[in-house]
């Protein structure tokens, strides 16, 4: 009888992810969209190189300090509720941000895009532990949510590319409203109401934690000098410190911390930041690198990323049967494995980044390791708590999301920035002025160009394709080094759990 009514729970539950899913959908493609998009951006709103790498940043790192307080809120006073207030302010910002008309207020509203997506995504992922008490089908249910979450990050340039070519940038923004709008009325229809929480929420260490990873994402992503990045992170990690202390004090905490101690959890944040720094930070570097230097058009630069859409999409269906079968830990070591190997095609230069069936092979194994880690990592997370407690579990594993989001973006994108500018040889009569905003970067470079000779400004591009692609190499592989590491750390921790124990 109990299995026949997990069944029938499961069938009713299962409809809902199209409501669920579009959202995480929308919220994924948002950290991405703008990264084919930029070039175009650039053009017309003029921003400096500094407020270009923010532009794409302050959308994940605004989202991140949010997510265990709205993730948490979730939980005592309805998910549902909070949900919908999400997709609301999410269509309100990408409204904004559609008829910004200037930086600022781009940047205004692409933290107001954060905030809303800060609602939706951890609420999502804890309602999965709600809708799929049953471990088989929760597996499948939150394969299908990080496949989502992860299509959706690589489908951002893609979907970019095809509305700029058709429409400019702004129309990257203007998908949003009318499939929230869907999201609103499907969700208040079929949601369930599910009745507030009866732990009480602690609204200071709600606020310890936002102002402490805030702290902390602005310390990641801080692309100017180092004094106010070094400040803000010993700020976050102050207010960190303060809010672990209050929570071991506190009955109930707003998050139990006793979640780190189960197995898996720790390696499992450490997966979800790594995959996602990776997936955004490289896909940015990657939609520059085949529009700048290969000269492909927004769209044929965005098709060549299909290849991580499709791989990662079949990883997420064949995960959550190497899960029942290996475990979370080995899928996840052979998921870093996979995407270590992949990485050393763009890392090996610019005769396998030129090559088809190279460049494939590698995007190809990059989309399904990244499915595999990042499946498995969630899986572990959400199981790791029950289902009252879920969203502080969601949280976790989203705060990771974001965080690795920004960190990707800022990191990865100012270690291109650092060696471009190193590698840029400037042939000799380009004017000062011409120079620097070459330096600034390799789409800059085509501005850079307009006033000059047609032979000084071609010597100028070649170099500016030369400099980038070195960018590229270098930061795919320092992330080929990190999966290498973390593959290794996960294998022994694998291999000690194998151990019998003496």
């Amino acid at each position: 009888m109990t299995t026949a009514r997990t069944e029938r729970a499961a069938d009713r539950a299962w409809p809902l992810l199209a409501v669920l899913g579009a959202g995480l959908f929308l919220v994924a493609v948002d950290a991405t969209v703008l990264h084919v998009a930029l070039p175009d951006l650039v053009r017309q709103l003029r921003p400096g190189a500094a407020a270009q790498v923010w532009i794409v940043a302050i959308y994940p790192l605004t989202a991140a300090p949010l997510l265990l307080p709205f993730g948490t809120l979730g939980d005592r006073y309805g998910r549902r509720r909070v949900l919908v207030a999400g997709y609301v302010v999410f269509g309100i910002a990408s409204l904004g941000c559609a008829f910004a008309p200037n930086v600022p207020a781009l940047l205004a509203f692409r933290a107001l895009l954060g905030c809303g997506g800060a609602m939706i995504m951890p609420v999502t992922m804890s309602l999965l532990r709600e809708l799929f008490p049953e471990q088989r089908h929760r597996r499948t249910a939150i394969a299908v949510c990080s496949g989502i979450a992860g299509t959706g990050s690589v489908f951002g340039p893609i979907l970019g590319g095809v509305l700029v070519e058709t429409w400019g940038w702004r129309a990257t923004f203007l998908l949003n409203p009318p499939v929230i709008l869907a999201a609103v009325v499907l969700a208040l229809r079929w949601l369930p109401r599910n009745p507030p929480g009866q732990r009480p929420w602690d609204a200071r260490s709600a606020a310890l934690a936002a102002g402490g990873v805030l702290g902390i994402a602005f310390a990641i992503g801080h692309p100017g000098s180092w004094l106010p990045a070094v400040a803000s992170g010993v700020t976050g990690c102050v207010l960190i410190g303060l809010f672990v202390r209050r929570q071991r004090r506190t009955d109930p905490p707003l998050l139990d911390l006793t979640l780190f101690r189960v197995p898996g959890v720790r390696a499992a944040v450490g997966g979800v930041l790594l995959v996602m720094s990776t997936l955004v930070g490289l896909g940015l570097l990657f939609a520059q690198y085949l529009q700048v230097v290969l000269g492909l058009s927004p769209t044929a630069a965005a098709s060549r990323l299909l290849l991580v859409l499709g791989a990662s999409a079949v990883g997420s269906v064949v995960t959550p049967t190497l899960l029942g079968r290996f475990g979370n830990a080995r899928v996840r070591t052979a998921g870093f494995a996979v995407a270590a190997v992949s990485l050393l095609v763009p890392a090996s230069g610019s005769a396998a980044l030129t090559s088809p069936v190279l460049l494939g092979a590698g995007l190809t194994g990059l989309g399904l390791g990244m499915a595999l880690a990042l499946t498995s990592s969630t899986d572990t997370l959400l199981s790791a708590t029950s289902a009252d407690q879920a969203g502080g579990a969601a949280a976790v594993e989203k705060t990771g999301y974001e965080l690795g989001a920004g960190f990707g973006t800022t990191v990865f994108g100012s270690l291109a920035a650092v060696v471009y500018a190193g590698h840029l040889a400037v042939p000799a009569g380009v004017p000062d002025a011409a120079r620097q905003l070459a330096l600034s970067g390799p789409a800059q470079t085509e501005a850079a160009v307009s006033g000059l000779a047609s032979q000084v400004g071609g010597e100028l591009l070649d170099a500016a394709r030369v400099a980038c692609t070195i960018g590229l190499q270098v930061s795919a592989a320092v992330a080929c080094g990190l999966f290498v590491v973390a593959g290794l750390v996960s294998g022994a921790a694998v291999s000690s759990h194998m151990r019998p124990a003496k």
